[in-house]
């Protein structure tokens, strides 16, 4: 995923549509991250949501330091694991949001490697989310993933696939 700062200041990962439905409720670990600043660390903003059936209510927050990348090129996205006390607040998700918040001169950012399970691994909530569509989703940016123009979210316990 990549995230252009200047146009939005927060990315969401979230359930949209499929917030209401419990069985798509989701626990989130944790994400690779970058962004493209050569002198300051980047620091993101991590919020975990929850829908109540009116708005999204925060459930928790926590914030990621990445080192900032001094050669401006091979660098790497740092991987970040919630630890155990933050990561029970997010658990039971319908949406996550990321904001980076410093430095301010960085205007695009990266993610990979986004760590979440299945809030329940129940056999009554695997069948509700297998009654919904496999859906496709475009590339938002045609830098995002050259060369490939759609990926294909699917449910259950099959994977996305690009």
């Amino acid at each position: 995923m990549q995230h252009n700062h200047s146009h939005h200041s927060v990315a969401q990962l979230g359930l949209a549509w499929l917030r209401s439905n419990d069985c798509f409720r989701f626990n989130f670990r944790g994400i690779s991250l970058g962004c493209d600043s050569v002198d300051a660390p980047c620091v993101f903003t991590v919020t975990a949501l929850n829908w109540d059936g009116v708005d999204d209510a925060v459930q928790g927050a926590t914030t990621l330091e990445i080192p900032a990348c001094p050669a401006a090129t091979d660098c790497e996205l740092r991987r970040q694991i919630l630890d155990p006390i933050t990561a029970s607040t997010f658990t039971n998700l319908t949406a996550v949001n990321i904001t980076l918040s410093s430095p301010a001169q960085a205007q695009a950012w990266w993610a990979d490697d986004i760590q979440i399970s299945w809030a329940d691994t129940g056999c009554n909530a695997a069948a509700c989310r297998a009654k919904v569509p496999d859906r496709t989703m475009t590339n938002n940016s045609p830098k995002s993933f050259p060369g490939k123009p759609r990926r294909y979210m699917r449910w259950g316990s099959r994977q996305l696939h690009a």
